[in-house]
């Protein structure tokens, strides 16, 4: 769910000079950026067929694609972490062979990485952009395996199926060897995702929806052993958002009786929320229930008001009545909000409740974007 997060389009600002002046984030139409407004890119459709681990890698025919990370991390001591990393390629229009340079660049990516410290009461988050010239960043598909990166910061995927991803930026830092549990997820139709009531409102989306979690994590002159548990999810396309959307909330939940809840919200501007909004509740044994919008329940039960001065929601109650779940989500600290060109919140939260008969807690990550115009509906 991160379509409204493409002020990467700022790199193609400077596509055809000849040395790359800095990239300085500024406000951008994000529908423009993120629409194929010159039909340069193929469509998403249902009734794709999907091959692993071959569609890990990179699609090039559309115009947006991104790979994001994030994870609960503790140390020996049981002390807690977050982390997110995100890498996001996007396409450019189409250049004449004459305006081309050792600089130019087909597609451009943009990267962000977050590690929350509720101990320490500190959240940190960086935004990288490059276009993909000379090494700078790139994605590689070889013998099986991924290779992901925009300078320094990488994600890999080893063809035995192993992830390496690695951060660093102002003493903050992580290196981590991920594990997958389960299998890959086909999220929506079949990996067919409608974010809309449009047909080409959608993405391919796969999700990987526990992975296990080894390494260190960085502050500063502090070096931290941790273990935790993580979540993959990849997506592609080349649409927007459906006209009148504002943005969305988005939940990934693990349950640590080894279920996983994953739900979105769409929201438009009169606080109606999108039809097309669903979810997915995911079994131990990678088994998999659709759940419509009229299946689940999101109400907020709180909220707060961001240094930014954008308010958000700070705490909600799910539930979902046909599977007997009723369930609290709270950040594990309430500033998790980006530090980068497009305002939104992305953090760590803790879950506590029922499921059937069952007390459950668990841990997740939620997404909101949007909310720089003000509060909306709830559900």
């Amino acid at each position: 769910m991160k379509q409204a997060l493409l002020s990467i389009l700022l790199g193609a600002l400077c596509l055809s000079c000849s040395a790359p002046p800095p990239i300085i984030a500024s406000d951008v139409n994000l529908a423009r950026a993120m629409s194929d407004e010159r039909g340069e890119f193929a469509v998403v459709r249902p009734g794709r067929l999907f091959e692993f681990p071959a569609d890990h890698g990179e699609h090039p025919d559309f115009k947006t694609e991104w790979w994001y990370v994030t994870g609960h991390l503790q140390d020996s001591q049981g002390r807690p972490f977050g982390f997110q990393l995100t890498f996001f390629s996007t396409g450019l229009p189409k250049i004449e062979p004459a305006a081309q340079s050792p600089w130019t660049a087909s597609r451009v990516m943009m990267a962000h990485f977050a590690v929350s410290d509720p101990t320490g009461n500190r959240f940190e988050s960086y935004e990288r952009f490059s276009r993909r010239a000379i090494e700078l960043a790139g994605i590689k598909t070889e013998n099986s395996g991924l290779s992901i990166w925009l300078d320094d910061w990488t994600l890999r995927r080893s063809k035995d199926g192993r992830w390496e991803l690695r951060a660093q930026q102002d003493g903050v830092g992580i290196e981590l060897s991920l594990t997958e549990k389960k299998p890959p997820l086909l999220q929506g139709d079949n990996g067919y995702s409608l974010k809309g009531p449009d047909p080409k409102d959608a993405s391919y989306y796969v999700s990987l929806t526990r992975l296990e979690a080894a390494g260190t994590l960085h502050l500063e002159s502090d070096k931290f052993d941790v273990t935790g548990s993580s979540w993959f999810d990849h997506e592609w396309s080349s649409q927007a958002m459906a006209p009148g959307l504002v943005g969305w909330d988005w939940f990934s939940l693990q349950l640590d009786d080894g279920w996983e809840l994953m739900l979105y919200l769409l929201r438009y501007e009169d606080g109606r929320f999108e039809p097309a909004s669903s979810g997915v509740l995911v079994a131990p044994d990678g088994s998999s229930t659709k759940l419509s919008l009229s299946q689940f329940e999101v109400e907020v039960t709180a909220r707060h008001r961001s240094p930014k001065g954008i308010e958000y929601p700070s705490a909600w109650a799910l539930r979902v009545p046909s599977e007997k779940i009723e369930l609290k989500v709270t950040p594990t600290m309430l500033n998790q909000e980006m530090k980068s060109s497009v305002a939104y919140w992305e953090g760590a939260v803790l879950v506590e409740g029922r499921r059937g008969e069952s007390p459950v807690t668990g841990h997740g990550f939620i997404e909101m974007t949007g909310y720089e115009q003000g509060p909306t509906n709830s559900k």
